[in-house]
């Protein structure tokens, strides 16, 4: 008897370096292996322009352990792709040739390749959804339109978890200002009645287990946008010790919660949104779903 197809993903994001390993249906895949580093990629990223020393040294040891991982667990199909980080990074090609050396067959995606993939994701597990995507990464920020199944219009920005931290230290209403800029001619972006702003990254599903923690409901379902400002207001108060002690927030994801929540109220408010969604599946499950 044949043993059932896996296929492996890794993801070389701003903020974690995750392999993960899915079987079954593709729209709707188990997940047999996750393993994830914070490496921190983006940091020197936002500060200097390119990837330090210590960040890349992290991730180059997850990716030798990956890949010794990968040559046990022989997967169908294998998946490798950088994203924000290393894209916008100075010495992003220098880095690519270190993980291609590990035996890794890495390939970068543009901001519009991975705005695909995490609609594509949304897709697979919520049919029928109609809305915006955004997809929150610890360098950038995409934004999807997807109605009828199928993914319209997309766009990348550089406006990621790290990038709003360095804004919001600026003053009052900058993130804001910023945001208004950048969707500035998106007229896409803006979304009708009926319609949900679905919310895909890992700071994202870190604030809807603190939101439920706080509020009560389940994750998952959908939400206001008003709470949206609620939880803003929440976790200024709260603060980053205090939201690591919720279950299931790490305190890596407990720092980041005070963006994450600044941003979504004011992407709620710029888009119109009324209704907001977490979803769990993204740019792995969307990779998975098209096959590339």
């Amino acid at each position: 008897m044949s043993k059932p197809a896996r296929h492996a993903i890794v993801d070389i994001g701003s903020n974690s370096i995750r392999l993960v390993v899915f079987g079954g249906d593709r729209r709707a895949p188990d997940i047999l292996y996750d393993d994830k580093l914070m490496a921190g990629l983006g940091r020197g990223v936002v500060a200097r322009g390119k990837l330090d020393r210590r960040s890349v040294s992290l991730a180059l040891d997850a990716l030798e352990r990956f890949a010794a991982l990968i040559r046990l667990i022989e997967p169908k199909t294998l998946q490798v792709v950088a994203t924000a980080a290393v894209r916008d990074a100075a010495n992003g090609p220098q880095f690519l040739d270190k993980v291609r050396a590990l035996g890794l067959p890495v390939r970068l995606l543009s901001g519009e390749d991975e705005a695909r993939a995490s609609a594509w994701g949304v897709i697979a597990s919520h049919p029928g959804a109609t809305g915006l995507v955004a997809d929150l990464g610890g360098g950038s920020l995409e934004l999807a339109r997807i109605g009828d199944d199928h993914v319209h219009q997309c766009a990348s920005f550089r406006l990621g978890i790290m990038p709003v931290a360095a804004i919001r230290a600026r003053g009052q209403g900058q993130l804001r200002g910023a945001l208004d800029s950048l969707l500035a001619g998106q007229g896409w972006a803006r979304l009708k009645s009926g319609e949900q702003l679905l919310l895909v990254g890992g700071a994202w599903r870190a604030l809807d287990k603190a939101r439920v923690h706080l509020f009560g409901g389940s994750r998952g379902e959908a939400f206001s946008a008003n709470q949206s400002r609620q939880l803003k207001a929440m976790f200024r108060e709260l603060g980053p010790r205090r939201l690591a002690a919720i279950p299931g927030v790490s305190s890596a994801r407990a720092a980041q919660l005070g963006h994450a929540s600044a941003l979504l109220r004011a992407l709620a408010s710029a888009t119109g949104a009324r209704e907001l969604v977490v979803s769990n599946a993204g740019l792995r499950e969307g990779l998975l779903f098209k096959g590339h």
